[in-house]
């Protein structure tokens, strides 16, 4: 008997998707599930990935159409990222009312295309699409790399490693669900909104084993670890310095955000013998096990399509 998607949750749909596609699905060192697929062509592998959103899931009403686009390239660039690769271009895909005014689509376009080029990328074209009520983005990227990242091979005693702190992304939540005025908070938005693609990452991928994304927060790290069979233990999570002072000064719960960051799209990461130079932010130890203990506490915080916050 079939369900209904919210009572599945994105998760088991997934899973029943991947079943579907494993049989052409191409071998190599990224398995079904990562954050991308990739394909030896020559010496080098070729990386795709494509995601999106709709405006009524993914857009607040004040967030504008450019920032819902440059949003939507970064989901997708983050991933090609991730597993080691250079973004080589980017197609955008446009569904949209035909009541609706056209500068919609141009500031749509318009994000896709400077978030392209602040990586010095290239725009492919796209496509556009009439739809019944919703806008919806689709953006695929295709990247290069002479050497991918898996998500496997985290083992117990590693360490995790974060690319930055977290926690921004959750303020445009936290005011929508306690409905403030986002007014006061129009700089800190723009920081949630015009988030840079973590194209740094590619200076030590060299040295990265293991990595993922965290665009659905600790959901995203819950899945590494299943993934890997592994739990993990947090003595804290590092939040933003902003994310403190904003719960502050409106008076929420810390925990709000380990509930709902994850659009930071931060990078986890673990690296091999010899460690890095640089400076990055300690995220927690891989441990036999399960789940993810945080300051002793079992969390399983996160968003997942179908069901929502959790």
């Amino acid at each position: 008997m079939n369900m209904k998607l919210s009572s599945l949750g994105e998760r088991v749909v997934v899973d029943n998707i991947l079943k579907i596609i494993s049989r052409v699905f191409p071998e190599g060192q990224l398995p079904l599930g990562d954050d991308a697929a990739a394909f030896k062509l020559g010496d080098s592998w070729i990386i795709l990935k494509i995601d999106g959103s709709s405006a009524s899931m993914s857009k607040y009403e004040f967030m504008s159409w450019y920032d819902f686009g440059w949003r939507v390239t970064v989901a997708a660039v983050t991933d090609v990222v991730v597993k080691g690769g250079r973004p080589l271009g980017v197609v955008s895909s446009i569904g949209i009312p035909k009541d609706m005014d056209e500068s919609v689509v141009y500031e749509i376009v318009g994000g896709v295309t400077d978030l392209t080029s602040s990586i010095n990328s290239y725009v492919l074209g796209g496509d556009i699409n009439e739809s019944v009520s919703d806008v919806w983005v689709d953006v695929a990227v295709v990247g290069v790399t002479s050497r991918l990242i898996p998500a496997l091979g985290l083992k117990p005693g590693d360490e995790l490693l974060v690319d930055g702190c977290l926690g921004l992304s959750a303020i445009p939540y936290i005011i929508y669900l306690n409905k403030l005025d986002p007014t006061p908070w129009s700089d800190l938005l723009m920081k949630v909104w015009r988030v840079k693609p973590p194209v740094e990452f590619l200076s030590i991928s060299d040295k990265v084993r293991v990595a993922t994304d965290i665009s659905d927060g600790l959901t995203s790290v819950n899945r590494l670890l299943e993934l890997n069979n592994v739990g993990l233990l947090i003595d804290e999570i590092p939040l933003c310095d902003e994310c403190l002072e904003f719960a502050k000064e409106v008076r929420v719960d810390v925990k709000d955000f380990m509930r709902y960051l994850g659009e930071e799209f931060r990078i986890v990461f673990t690296v091999g013998e010899g460690g890095l130079s640089s400076n990055y932010i300690r995220l927690g130890t891989v441990v036999s096990g399960s789940g993810i203990v945080v300051s002793g506490e079992r969390v399983g915080f996160g968003w997942e399509y179908f069901k929502g916050f959790h």
